[in-house]
């Protein structure tokens, strides 16, 4: 299909020459030298079987041959332009992204940001789902999925979000009450439920043994913010999850007590080679808002 083509050097070549009716001129636009566009017109002269320029002494005409052939070598190059210049300025179009996300990180912290993304990249449809499910991408429509766990994932590409930073937080009301962390022994712990394990870990860590059988359960960590910021009782939130309660007075960490829990966040992505444009968009721009909670 492509046999007949001359090669794309010398077209520019001409192309330019013949605007300017000028090798030299051709050549500081091109950034070459006067000889370079004298060769490649050359190249396309030898390989057209005609002559295009007429070389007069400090003058240049095109031939009649070159007068029919620039309109069109022209139009060919603005369609490669224009064709180039479209993909480049929208290599997402209309393109669907399918994300899953643990409830608890997509409600309060990501949903709120994601419009930074959609001005990022307009023409891309995201269609954002909750789970906190094990992924199967062989079975799953889902482009992307965050998930945290105590090890990497198994059967997918990973990337390390971030490891999980928890806080012991409450209303300030709450907070007023506890002198030393035995008073927690007093109180209402908030235990998340598919996570048993994080109140005596946090225990052992900080030395305090847990006596306390008053407890609420609930499942998501959104839920467990809310009923802290109720005055429910304690809760181990992720700091990043509680930014803005933190900064606005409505939780409180009463004691300098936070650490890393076993769990890692993770960016997940079926297996294979290369990653679509699409989900390497997203996920450059997730490791950029992340960037402060990543060590």
């Amino acid at each position: 299909m492509h046999s007949q083509l001359p090669p794309l050097n010398s077209l520019l070549a001409f192309e330019s020459a013949s605007r300017h009716l000028s090798f030299t001129k051709a050549g500081s636009e091109l950034f070459v030298t006067h000889g370079a566009i004298s060769k490649q017109i050359k190249v396309l002269e030898e390989y057209l079987g005609v002559p295009l320029f007429v070389r007069q002494h400090r003058k240049l005409l095109l031939t009649d041959e070159g007068l029919r052939y620039l309109p069109q070598i022209q139009a060919a190059l603005q369609t490669i332009s224009h064709a180039t210049e479209e993909i480049k300025s929208q290599p997402l179009l209309t393109q669907s992204l399918s994300i899953n996300v643990l409830p608890s990180l997509t409600i309060n912290w990501l949903i709120p940001r994601m419009e930074e993304f959609k001005r990022r990249y307009p023409h891309l449809y995201v269609d954002l789902s909750i789970g906190d499910f094990a992924l199967d991408f062989d079975k799953s429509p889902c482009d992307i999925a965050i998930r945290s766990g105590t090890k990497p994932p198994q059967n997918c590409n990973y990337i390390k979000l971030m490891d999980e930073d928890l806080c012991l937080v409450c209303s300030p009301q709450i907070a007023s009450q506890l002198k030393t962390l035995e008073d927690i022994n007093q109180m209402t712990l908030l235990k998340h439920t598919t996570r048993p394990e994080l109140w005596p870990y946090w225990s052992e860590r900080v030395g305090l043994s847990l006596t306390t059988q008053k407890k609420f359960g609930m499942e998501h960590f959104y839920m467990l913010s809310q009923a802290a910021v109720s005055g429910m009782g304690l809760a181990l939130i992720p700091r990043f999850f509680i930014e803005e309660q933190l900064a606005d007075g409505s939780l409180v960490i009463p004691f300098d007590s936070s650490f890393s829990s076993p769990y890692t966040y993770y960016v997940l992505t079926p297996r294979s080679k290369n990653l679509p444009l699409k989900a390497k968009a997203f996920i450059d721009w997730l490791l950029e808002i992340f960037a402060p909670y990543r060590n």
